[in-house]
């Protein structure tokens, strides 16, 4: 063996703990290190016994890489490598860089997580419902968070969400209604998780690189709008993210 293929292989060795498994409602998330090569990363996940990949019936796999900037070269290899060689269902592409999501588009690959599997029940006779089935359905339809969200917490719902305190960075909300969140908004937030259009996202103070509404991705940053951190309403018209300073809130007597 060539000394550069052991220097490989001791790259692969070194980096394959950084490869973070996440469990979610559809089944498991990948989470790819940014900091290693195309190579080093391909070979890495290659080297995962194919039956590990394996899952139960009704699951699938999500990759997620982060901010990567990647290379049509990277996703043929992804693609021979771990989808067709090993027979692995990749059920969305995820990707916080605009130019990594915009190929990902373009070669047809999905890159929103699927929604939840959700099974709704409605009565017209509310005297039929049991008290612990009014009040699970009243949980659907709002869950409030009282204090901050912390790096690697995740909350998936299938209505709205309140949180009472920060989102912080590494922190993510998957809701299927809207999102409001009371004070720094740093973390990843997706609303309108099952398709709805008719949702918001609401900040007080707006601090993120990207929000999703419904299977729509919104980037910004300090130099892409004069609305960071500043309190904000995010929604969809005509299918378009569009964020707007919230001056309502901000005591702004234009209006």
């Amino acid at each position: 063996m060539k000394i550069s293929d052991l220097n490989l292989l001791n790259k692969i060795r070194r980096h394959e703990v950084s490869i973070k498994p996440e469990k979610t409602h559809y089944g498991m998330k990948l989470k790819l290190p940014e900091n290693v090569s195309e190579g080093v990363l391909v070979n890495s996940l290659g080297r995962i016994p194919a039956e590990r990949y394996k899952l139960p019936e009704g699951q699938v796999i999500s990759l997620d890489f982060a901010g990567r900037s990647c290379s049509r070269r990277l996703i043929l290899h992804m693609l021979n490598s771990i989808v067709w060689e090993k027979g692995i269902q990749v059920a969305a592409w995820l990707s916080t860089n605009e130019d990594t999501q915009k190929l990902f588009e373009a070669a047809g690959l999905s890159t929103h997580e699927p929604a939840l599997n959700v099974n709704l029940r409605e009565s017209s006779k509310s005297e039929d419902m049991h008290n612990d089935d009014r009040e699970k359905l009243q949980i659907d339809k709002v869950k409030f968070i009282r204090g901050s969200m912390r790096s690697g917490q995740r909350i998936e719902v299938t209505g709205d969400v309140i949180v009472w305190g920060h989102l912080n960075p590494g922190a993510e909300i998957f809701a299927g209604g809207s999102i409001i969140i009371a004070g720094k908004l740093l973390g990843v937030v997706h609303a309108g998780g099952f398709g709805r259009d008719d949702v918001f996202v609401w900040a007080g103070c707006f601090e993120t690189p990207q929000v999703r509404i419904a299977n729509k991705l919104c980037y910004a940053d300090a130099n892409s709008t004069n609305c960071w951190r500043k309190s904000v309403l995010i929604t969809l018209e005509d299918g378009t993210p569009v964020i707007r300073e919230n001056k309502f809130l901000s005591g702004d007597k234009k209006l």
